[in-house]
């Protein structure tokens, strides 16, 4: 599963990525917003189980190639996704407007973003790097029995080849 994240503070607010958006799907599917002193992403989640999905009633929405892809034309803008999308992600028109990882191509947003602020990552490799740093730092401490990290550390390679 793959989505657009913001991989470091450094986003200043410029507008690149929005402007890409809105030139390549002509409404903005991304959104930044000031939260203290930082500006954050507003972008489609791709939720597994998407409430937007969910409560749509001519099933406009619909997972395809492991996204959650939003068919405009059958969309009747009753905005019901909008409300129900728990990242505000969903952008009300005439009908409703959301992130669609431009078709599976590079998104716009993360090719024009000059700080390098937006990556388009994949989620299950992230769990695999975030659990072997944990289990080297497990290792360092010395807080765990070898077997037990041994065993861990064989299944979370298992699943990575079977999954």
């Amino acid at each position: 599963m793959k989505k657009i994240m913001m991989t470091n503070f450094t986003c200043d607010n410029c507008g690149d990525c929005v402007k890409a958006c809105m030139q390549v799907n002509k409404v903005a599917r991304i959104g930044i917003m000031k939260k203290e002193d930082r500006y954050l992403p507003i972008v489609c989640q791709h939720c597994r189980k998407a409430p937007c999905k969910e409560v749509c009633p001519v099933e406009a929405i619909e997972f395809k190639d492991d996204f959650v892809y939003l068919d405009e034309e059958k969309c009747i803008g009753c905005g019901l996704c909008a409300l129900a999308c728990p990242f505000g992600a969903i952008t009300m028109q005439d009908v409703a407007y959301k992130c669609i990882l431009c078709n599976g191509e590079e998104p716009a947003c993360v090719k024009a973003c000059s700080k390098r602020c937006l990556e388009l990552v994949d989620v299950n490799e992230l769990t695999f790097i975030k659990r072997d740093k944990t289990l080297d730092l497990m290792y360092k401490m010395g807080k765990s029995d070898k077997k037990i990290i041994d065993k861990i550390v064989s299944e979370a390679k298992l699943n990575k080849l079977v999954g």
